[in-house]
């Protein structure tokens, strides 16, 4: 909003909104952040700082006054003057207009004579196109040409006048002619350089003859001889015949893309040839491959298995950096040994925080190999027993302090070597090589025994997600020596090594066609998962803890032990499945809802609803605007659009007049104009008949009243005695509500208090309590269900409080059900929400949920088939897991489409048993059952 002339915006981001918004009007351009000398200025200070010295205009009548403005902003008094004029542009381009439209509310000059041009001047609120014609180069031409303005300005564009300097000597002109300078020709005769030479020349012997003399030409008047001061140079010039100029175009690779060429060519074949190689010669009978040398893959493999650790530090360098460039080129089967080496390189690491380095050999085991030998053909049958025996860390006296300098760099050289391997894996191809090397296998279990230490955070990390991408090749069976090494790290507290291993041990055997055998797990680690998915809030924890329990609940001899510790284990956790389904369920993408019609209730007659009488409060606030306003107001306060409700003409204007007859209301053809006028759907009408009627349609008075801010007002319920009427209250006749309206609750508490009990107030805004117990103190609030008197003012007054809200939405709640009119819509419609959880790629079910409803079925299998043992006193083992919470299912198997067919299975293993055993079942997306 554009700001009251002689006044400036105060808030700075207005004030460059305001701006910016007239400069769009204008057509010009507007930079918010002005800059002198590259330093950013605040336009809202510079703006101002100019009003509070008068403006534009007097600032630039006053001489050095914008000198005074440049050191409000702490800029130094280098270059002042330069630094002064780039202020007075910033001012000029940008405020210049905006001042003179809205501080002094003139007209602004146009943008041709304003903002186009430099702010060199003044005046800019006189400046018109009549008084300031704008300059073209013509203009600029003859301003340069014309007389100055002031003599100052004349002297300093005129020629200086030539001073005649002393000579040396006296007569020496006359002696020297060369040394006299040249007198200074009238300005209206035009210069001619002397044609004569300046010194004398000499005539020798040797020179040639000189040309002969021109005789001069002979002019027959003063007015024809250029000589005298009579001629007329500007009427006789003729100017010099122009010289025709010789263009020659240049080369370009533009007009002639060979030039360059044919130059580099030129060039190339004048220098001179080198001296051919001595072995230039023998390159014919060398091969190829010999003469371009080993590739870089094998020079790095074999610096790596020299030993040396400079060598070493170099190829695994390289190889860090291939494996993470070249990964999808650089496999292990291109390469022999490559794997083999940097797995070698990898097991030093028990040698340097063991001590103990293991060796490898490829014999045939014959029992006489020491403990830390590993068979890289055949594989080690005994590996876990020796790594539990070998593997102990070093005492403090065994070298093995990891922060040394030789020792942690012995340590970042085996970190890069895990790094490799763990960056070849992710190629598929390096993956099922590696799980196919017998070596491989055995150094995983090695690396993954290594003891849990700060600096060796790096080394294990790296080793579990190499592990990861590999254990989906091997069958997971409990004599797999990298399956027994990777349970003791479910009891880590480090996220990464916990997450990293059970996603390790849920990828068992998901390529092969063996099925799983999930055994020997501790029931310390079982009791661990379990409470993980109680407290657990990280999804992706959750997830892959849910993933293990799920293989871990397919093997019947794991359910069997935990229920054999304590069946409650089992029950607690069935009750965690189910809120974890309904938690995730609930989060997932509702599907379109069944809708069903249900008859809605009757709804009450809205011509019974009296025409609200505002309160005295409300009605003083109405008085303080004008007409129409003051009845527009009181219309939205007491009326709402209805369409197919209707009201007289006659009713709506006495209600309006009733109540403000004394306040010169509007008249009543112009009353009802309005009513159209405030409501959309208003439309006054003539019903034809015997009566004619004049009505408003589609508007019906309000149930609750509201204030002017739209808020509900507090109505009076209390039942009060009345002569032939009869109410909606469910009263016999004679009897009526109050219906008074009062702004609070606590005026409505009041209300009662002195309107209908008739206490007398104290002098402190209370009431008097009556000595003696009254009989005045019966409850006649509507559909109150106390019938029998109050004995103490006190409890009646608690007793009152209770039947009054306590907000204004409740009390419009409660008008609403007193009136048996809840707002229902005309049809009342069933909604039945069906939910969908996550789906894979192939429409199959995935997630949390998905897992949950898995897990209760290997328990209700398990139930079905084992037992047996746990069941006591003819209860089978399913009714005491399940019992409680067959509804809970019922109603998730109605709500979930897309586990319907999971949990249907899963009631019908519960209601009947199936004796038939399977063990090592896998998990399968379509049939739980096949082995």
């Amino acid at each position: 909003m554009t700001p009251p002339l002689q006044t400036i915006i105060e808030d700075e981001e207005e004030f460059l909104k305001d701006v910016a918004a007239f400069h769009k009007k204008r057509g010009t351009s507007f930079d918010r952040e002005g800059k002198v000398s590259g330093r950013p200025i605040s336009l809202h200070k510079l703006y101002k700082l100019v009003m509070a010295r008068g403006g534009y205009d007097a600032l630039s009548a006053e001489r050095m006054a914008w000198r005074t403005i440049i050191r409000e902003f702490g800029i130094g008094k280098a270059h002042e003057a330069v630094m002064t004029f780039q202020l007075k542009t910033v001012y000029y381009k940008n405020l210049a207009a905006y001042e003179i439209a809205t501080y002094w509310g003139e007209v602004p000059p146009p943008k041709e004579i304003l903002e186009d041009l430099s702010a060199k001047g003044g005046y800019l609120r006189t400046r018109t196109l009549e008084n300031y014609p704008i300059p073209n180069s013509h203009a600029v031409e003859s301003t340069m040409t014309d007389r100055p303005e002031s003599p100052v300005e004349e002297e300093a564009h005129t020629t200086p006048k030539r001073t005649k300097t002393e000579t040396e000597e006296p007569e020496s002109a006359g002696r020297y002619p060369a040394r006299q300078l040249r007198q200074d020709p009238k300005r209206t005769q035009m210069f001619q350089p002397d044609t004569q030479p300046t010194r004398p020349r000499s005539v020798r012997a040797t020179d040639s003859p000189a040309a002969p003399i021109v005789a001069q030409q002979t002019y027959t008047s003063n007015s024809t001889d250029p000589r005298h001061s009579a001629f007329d140079w500007f009427e006789k010039y003729e100017p010099r015949p122009s010289v025709a100029l010789t263009l020659r175009p240049i080369q370009t690779p533009g007009n002639d893309p060979s030039y360059h060429v044919r130059k580099a060519q030129a060039q190339a074949v004048a220098k001179p040839r080198a001296a051919p190689e001595p072995q230039q010669y023998l390159k014919s009978v060398i091969p190829i491959a010999i003469q371009k040398g080993a590739e870089i893959y094998d020079r790095c493999l074999h610096a790596l298995r020299t030993g040396d650790p400079e060598l070493q530090r170099w190829a695994l360098f390289h190889m860090v950096k291939m494996s993470n460039e070249r990964g999808l080129k650089w496999k292990f089967e291109e390469y022999p040994y490559t794997a083999e080496g940097l797995i070698e390189k990898a097991l030093e690491i028990s040698k340097l925080v063991c001590g103990v380095k293991w060796v490898v050999t490829y014999n045939k085991d014959d029992g006489r190999f020491p403990l830390a030998t590993l068979n890289g053909a055949f594989g080690t049958s005994d590996l876990t027993a020796r790594i539990s025996e070998v593997m102990t860390p070093a005492g403090d006296n065994g070298g093995n302090d990891l922060d040394d300098v030789e020792k942690a760099d012995q340590l970042e050289r085996l970190n890069e070597a895990i790094l490799v391997l763990r960056n070849m894996v992710m190629l598929e191809d390096n993956a099922v090589f590696l799980s196919q090397l017998a070596l491989f296998k055995e150094f995983l279990a090695v690396a993954l025994s290594v003891p849990d230490r700060p600096q060796l955070t790096e080394f294990r990390v790296s080793t579990l997600e190499l592990a990861e991408h590999v254990t989906k090749y091997w069958p997971l069976v409990p004599e797999n020596p990298v399956y027994r090494a990777l349970l003791p790290l479910l009891d880590s507290e480090d996220r990464a090594i916990f997450l990293t291993a059970i996603r390790s041990l849920n990828r068992f055997g998901m390529a092969t066609a063996e099925p799983h055998q999930m055994t020997q797990v501790p029931l310390a680690t079982i009791k661990r998962l379990l409470a993980l998915t109680l407290s657990v809030l990280d999804n992706e924890i959750l997830e892959q803890t849910l993933t293990f329990l799920y293989e871990l609940t397919a093997v019947p001899e794991n359910t069997a032990m935990v229920l054999s510790d304590d069946i409650q284990t089992i029950k607690h956790f069935i009750s965690r499945l189910l809120n974890l389904c309904r938690a995730y369920y609930a989060q997932a993408h509702e599907a379109p809802a069944l809708v069903a019609s249900v008859p809605a209730s009757p709804k009450t007659n809205t011509r019974d609803i009296p025409i609200p009488n505002i309160p005295q409060e409300l009605h003083a606030h109405l008085l303080q605007f004008i007409e129409p306003d003051r009845s527009s107001r009181w219309l939205r306060c007491c009326f709402e659009e209805a369409p197919g409700d209707d009201i007289t003409q006659v009713a709506i204007w006495h209600a309006y007049s009733s109540k403000f007859s004394l306040n010169n209301p509007v008249h009543a053809a112009d009353f009802i104009k309005n009513v159209s006028n405030t409501f959309s759907s208003a439309q006054a009408q003539v019903i034809n008949g015997p009566s004619p009627r004049f009505i408003i349609k589609g508007i019906r008075p309000r149930r609750v009243l509201l204030d002017l801010h739209g808020r509900p007002l507090f109505q009076c319920q209390w039942v009060v005695q009345s002569a032939g009427q009869t109410g909606q209250t469910g009263r016999s006749p004679g009897q009526h509500v109050c219906g008074t309206w009062q702004s609070t609750r606590e005026r409505l508490w009041i209300h009662i208090m002195s309107d209908h009990l008739r206490l007398p107030k104290n002098p402190k805004g209370g009431f008097f309590c009556p000595p003696t117990p009254s009989s005045n103190f019966k409850c006649r609030w509507t559909r109150c269900s106390r019938r029998s008197p109050v004995p103490t003012l006190r409890e009646f007054c608690s007793h009152i409080l209770t039947h009054i809200p306590s907000t204004p939405e409740a009390m419009a709640k409660l008008i609403n059900a007193l009136a048996a009119d809840p707002q229902q819509p005309d049809q009342a419609m069933s909604v039945h929400t069906m939910y969908q959880t996550d789906v894979d790629e192939h429409g199959y079910p995935t997630g949390v949920a998905w897992l949950c409803v898995l897990i209760m079925r290997n328990l209700a299998r398990f139930a079905n088939r084992h037992g047996a043992p746990f069941e006591k006193d003819g209860v089978r083992l399913n009714q005491k897991l399940f019992r409680a919470f067959r509804r809970p299912l019922f109603r998730m198997a109605s709500e979930v489409r897309t586990l319907r067919d999971h949990l249907v299975d899963l009631l019908h293993m519960i209601d009947q048993a199936d004796p038939k055993d399977q063990r090592g079942t896998k998990r399968d997306r379509e049939d739980d059952d096949a082995a």
